[in-house]
């Protein structure tokens, strides 16, 4: 897949519009039927999307995404997409939705077919719909179709923002339902205060991206991935109250059976399962007593899980 984040000649595709953020259940309805009918007409398929949450510009506060930018780009290769435009939102927000249709998706890409979710808004003030879509396909000569809407154990919506609250209140299940994944968290290594390694329990130390919606504090257990290989992990997400004051939060993973140096590199950690809240202990020696009971119950799922 090429990603590109400026129009360029590319004509003559299948495309589907939309941000895409978490690429849930619902979004990957949308790509495979963009993959099947660029592949059914011997086209080449292309997600239109932006750099940033189009939200971002009207809300006070910005959105949390759910994954990466990088994350969003290898799910969007993995399901077969060939090109992706992460296109630059303060270029094209104060477009009308026709001018966005005919001067930006007709103009420039001559789309044969068009595929949207059932809400896609767009075009200044969100005046843009599907509805609006299939009125001008017999104009500019394009197929628009439009993706029904998806539930969620036959009643809630499959939308970012419902996966961004479950998220926010650590639901994991819920959340790897609605994704048809775990969720996860990208970012390079760094390196840490070595009190874990000293305690017995070398980690790998991240920052999660400011950008990312986060979960609860706590430890769980999960996986992270270096480069092809996946390794069980226990995974602690906090502050680390019982050795510091300070508010400064960081994301250690302790490998299972690992002991190569990830300096520097880049992981994802993922997380399946939450074992306890944080908890500050008051000092070290009870901080490693119950690490060890953390360690114990993490060996259980590592073998439960194999």
């Amino acid at each position: 897949m090429e990603v590109f984040h400026e129009i360029n000649e590319n004509k003559k595709l299948a495309i589907a519009l939309g941000y895409f953020d978490g690429i849930h259940i619902g979004h990957k309805k949308i790509i495979n039927q963009l993959v099947q009918q660029a592949k059914a007409k011997g086209i080449k398929s292309a997600i239109i999307t932006f750099d940033k949450n189009p939200a971002d510009y009207f809300n006070e506060e910005a959105t949390p995404n759910i994954q990466t930018y990088k994350d969003r780009q290898i799910i969007l290769s993995s399901l077969g997409v060939d090109f992706i435009y992460e296109l630059d939102f303060e270029k094209y927000k104060d477009l009308t939705a026709h001018d966005y249709i005919s001067n930006v998706l007709v103009k420039n890409f001559e789309p044969e077919i068009i595929i949207v979710g059932y809400n896609h808004s767009f075009g200044k003030n969100r005046g843009g719909s599907p509805a609006l879509l299939k009125e001008f396909s017999s104009k500019y000569n394009y197929e628009c179709i439009v993706v029904p809407e998806q539930k969620y154990q036959d009643k809630e919506e499959v939308s970012s923002t419902q996966i961004r609250k479950r998220i926010q209140y650590g639901h994991l299940n819920a959340v790897k339902a609605l994704l048809g994944r775990y969720f996860s968290v990208r970012n390079s290594v760094i390196k840490g205060d070595k009190v874990a390694r000293a305690l017995g329990y070398p980690t790998a130390n991240l920052v999660w991206p400011s950008s990312m919606a986060k979960l609860p504090y706590g430890v769980y257990f999960g996986y992270v991935q270096t480069g092809a290989k996946m390794h069980h992990a226990l995974i602690s997400w906090g502050t680390k109250p019982t050795l510091s004051n300070s508010k400064n939060e960081i994301l250690e993973a302790h490998l299972y059976d690992f002991n190569e140096n990830l300096y520097g590199k880049i992981i994802k950690v993922i997380f399946a399962k939450k074992l306890r809240d944080e908890e500050n202990f008051g000092n070290i020696r009870v901080l490693a007593t119950q690490l060890q009971k953390d360690y114990s119950a993490f060996e259980k799922w590592v073998k439960s899980s194999k």
